[in-house]
C-alpha cells in the first residue's frame, strides 16, 4: 500500500515537473531556430541550431547588453536596500515595545494591496517635481518602494522566532546591541535575509512599468524594456526576442541555484513554525 502510494506521488510530481519545464523547454527550442522554422507546422523539437540569435542580441543590431547591465545594476541596489530597511525595520518591530507597532505592521499589509498601476501616476508627477524622470535613481526608489513591504513582512516572521535571550546572552558576554545583531541574529535569520533579497532582486528585474513611464534615454534602458523591441507593426522576430529572453532570465536562475539551500532551509523553518 505504501509501494503504490510512493508511485501515485512520483507520478503526480513527474507531471508537475514536466509541466513546469515545458515553457522554458519552448523558450530554448525557439531561440535556435530561424523564423522560417519557428513558424513551420508542426513544430520540431531541438532539430537544428542557429546560435545565431544569439550572437545579434548580444553584439547585433538588436544588443541587450547594456539594458542588461542597467537592469543588473538597478535590481542589485534595490536588493540591497530592502535587505537593509528591512532588517532594521523587522529588527524594531520584533525587539522594542512601541505605540503604534501594530498600526504599523497594518500600514505594510495594506500596502500590499496596492498593484504598480495604481501608483505609478503619483510617483511620476513625485519624480517630475524633483527632476528625476529619465533616472536610475527614479527606478530605485520606485521598485524599491514596491518592494520593501514585503521584505518587512518576511524578515520579521523571521526575526520573531528568535528569542531574544539568545542576544541577551551576547551582551552578558560584553557585547554591545550591535555586535549581538551581527554576530546571533543575522547568522540565525541568514536563510530569510537571502529570501527576501531574492525576491526583492526578481521584482526589481522583471519590472516594466516603472521602466516604461520614467525613462525615456536609450542609455537608461532596461531589460524589460529591450524586450519589447522585437516587435513592429508588421512583423516580431520571434527567434531572436525568444533568444533575449533566454538571457534575460540567467540573473534570477543563476541567484537562484547559488541560494536555494539557503531557500530550502527557509522553507522548512517556515514550515517547522506552522
Amino acid at each position: 500500500m505504501r509501494n503504490k502510494k510512493n508511485v501515485k506521488n512520483t507520478i503526480i510530481l513527474t507531471i508537475i515537473v514536466i509541466l513546469l519545464l515545458f515553457p522554458i523547454l519552448i523558450l530554448i527550442n525557439s531561440s535556435l531556430k530561424t523564423y522560417n522554422e519557428l513558424i513551420t507546422w508542426p513544430p520540431k523539437f531541438f532539430d537544428s541550431f542557429h546560435f545565431e540569435n544569439y550572437t545579434q542580441v548580444l553584439s547585433g543590431d538588436k544588443s541587450i547588453v547594456k539594458e542588461f547591465f542597467n537592469s543588473l545594476e538597478i535590481s542589485l541596489i534595490t536588493m540591497l536596500i530592502c535587505i537593509l530597511i528591512g532588517s532594521l525595520a523587522a529588527y524594531s518591530v520584533t525587539r522594542f515595545d512601541f505605540k503604534g507597532k501594530n498600526a504599523f505592521m497594518n500600514i505594510i499589509l495594506v500596502t500590499q494591496m496596492f498593484s504598480s498601476v495604481i501608483v505609478v501616476n503619483a510617483m511620476y508627477i513625485i519624480f517630475r517635481q524633483f527632476n528625476l524622470l529619465d533616472t536610475k535613481l527614479s527606478l530605485i526608489i520606485a521598485t524599491t518602494t514596491s518592494c520593501l513591504p514585503m521584505s518587512v513582512w518576511l524578515l520579521h516572521s523571521y526575526f520573531s522566532q528568535i528569542p531574544i535571550d539568545y542576544e541577551e546572552a551576547s551582551w552578558m558576554d560584553g557585547a554591545n546591541r550591535l555586535q549581538g545583531i551581527k554576530d546571533v541574529l543575522l547568522p540565525l535569520c541568514f536563510p530569510g535575509i537571502i529570501t527576501a533579497g531574492l525576491f526583492a532582486f526578481i521584482a526589481a528585474w522583471g519590472d516594466l512599468i516603472y521602466a516604461k513611464s520614467f525613462i525615456t534615454s536609450p542609455e537608461l534602458r532596461t531589460i524589460s524594456l529591450a524586450l519589447t523591441d522585437f516587435q513592429d507593426l508588421y512583423k516580431t522576430t520571434w527567434e531572436t526576442q525568444m533568444a533575449a529572453s533566454v538571457v534575460a532570465t540567467l540573473p534570477p536562475f543563476i541567484l537562484f541555484f547559488l541560494i536555494q539551500k539557503y531557500l530550502i532551509k527557509s522553507m522548512v523553518s517556515q514550515g517547522v513554525k506552522g
